[in-house]
């Protein structure tokens, strides 16, 4: 009986061992290191995404663990390159939760490789702070596990379609988007705002797919149903290029973007024809160009991480929607303390109350909306092809 006890006692001191101090034992804690994850596009054609949320992410833990870390414990982040393939994502965050064993997940990928993995992280019950997916399918249905501290596509498409109704007179708007999760999306709550609220149809709808160049038979389609103004739904390179040929082609009503235009690619890829686009924007300050000083610190940051030069159209608000999901998990971090577990994580972050994360506008969650901000701007290129923000 008490050689029975000894190894008892013996197999409880190994299994101590193994998992350290009794506030370390969760999933992806160590005693000084909490790991999160990450995937996204790192290549292929929205590469630009998925390279400047990481920077940003990885500026806001830089920070943190250069102070010493958050309760005595450095961030790290393990991060896996989807290619903006809902199969690769799915791959990647199954690895991230089964094999790398994180602590939670940050940032994710473009919505059409961020939607199917919902699913995954909801059975897992990982935290998940998301940093650039918005579409509204993100968040409806409610998930406990998953926030989103920038304005979804909901709020987003609503803004943008009372802003080309109300200010922009519109009475016949067209619409060319593009055919994943984030235009389809951003297409429905277009359509269902123009219609509720201002009594308005789109008079012409057509889409694209990611990667195409030519898009004159859509253009000219929406020029022969005589628009009175057209919404381009798209990232910055294509919509550089829609804008050059709806030009070339005679269209010359105004024209709109989403904020996937809304970063220094577009100035860059749409030169002068480009002057007057107007699209909205889910941050304050413009990272390029603005004189705030949370957005010249950043900038100094990026620098030093990109010491040979950044890549091109950088900074931009992709950057800074990785920035501000690494400031919510750090703040989310502090709140829970020590004793850090998921649960714990969770009820933390919905304890945040107009946090502000030095880049975006504030945030608040509760437990029953884990939708940080609704808030959204406008921008318009002006004469010098530069964005600039307009007054509310």
């Amino acid at each position: 009986m008490r050689r029975g006890w000894v190894g008892l006692l013996g197999l409880l001191g190994a299994v101590l061992l193994a998992f350290g101090p009794a506030g370390a034992a969760e999933t992806g804690v160590t005693d000084t290191e909490v790991t999160f994850g990450m995937w996204a596009a790192f290549t292929g054609p929205v590469a630009h995404l998925g390279t400047s949320t990481r920077d940003g992410f990885t500026l806001a833990v830089n920070e943190a663990n250069a102070a010493g870390g958050i309760h005595g414990r450095k961030v790290k982040l393990v991060s896996y390159d989807d290619g903006g393939s809902p199969q690769e994502a799915l791959a990647a965050v199954r690895r991230l939760i089964s094999q790398d064993r994180v602590f939670a997940l940050a940032v994710g990928s473009t919505s059409g490789a961020t939607l199917p993995v919902i699913p995954l992280i909801n059975q897992a019950k990982i935290p998940f702070i998301s940093g650039t997916s918005s579409n509204v399918r993100l968040l409806e249905p409610h998930s406990p596990y998953i926030f989103r501290g920038y304005p979804n596509g909901k709020w987003q498409g609503s803004r943008l379609a009372d802003y080309v109704a109300e200010k922009g007179k519109s009475k016949r708007p067209g619409i060319l988007y593009v055919t994943d999760d984030y235009g389809k999306g951003a297409f429905d709550v277009l359509v269902q705002r123009f219609k509720e609220k201002h009594g308005v149809s789109f008079v012409a709808a057509e889409q694209y797919n990611k990667g195409d160049q030519d898009f004159s038979a859509q253009l000219l389609r929406i020029k022969q149903s005589n628009p009175d103004a057209v919404i381009v739904w798209a990232f910055a390179p294509d919509a550089a290029i829609i804008v050059r040929q709806a030009r070339e082609l005679g269209i010359g009503v105004q024209l709109y973007g989403g904020a996937g235009t809304a970063t220094p690619l577009f100035p860059k890829g749409a030169g002068q024809v480009g002057i007057g686009y107007l699209a909205e924007y889910p941050f304050p300050f413009l990272p390029e160009s603005s004189n705030d000083p949370a957005m010249v610190k950043y900038r100094e940051a990026i620098h030093r991480l990109h010491p040979n030069g950044l890549p091109v159209g950088r900074p931009s608000e992709y950057d800074l929607l990785g920035f501000g999901a690494g400031r919510i998990a750090l703040e989310g971090l502090r709140r829970t303390g020590r004793d850090l577990t998921r649960e714990k994580f969770i009820a933390a972050l919905e304890s945040i109350k107009e946090f502000d994360p030095g880049v975006g506008f504030p945030v608040t969650f509760s437990k029953d909306n884990h939708e940080g901000t609704t808030q959204v701007r406008m921008l318009r290129l002006n004469e010098k092809i530069q964005w600039e923000v307009l007054p509310d």
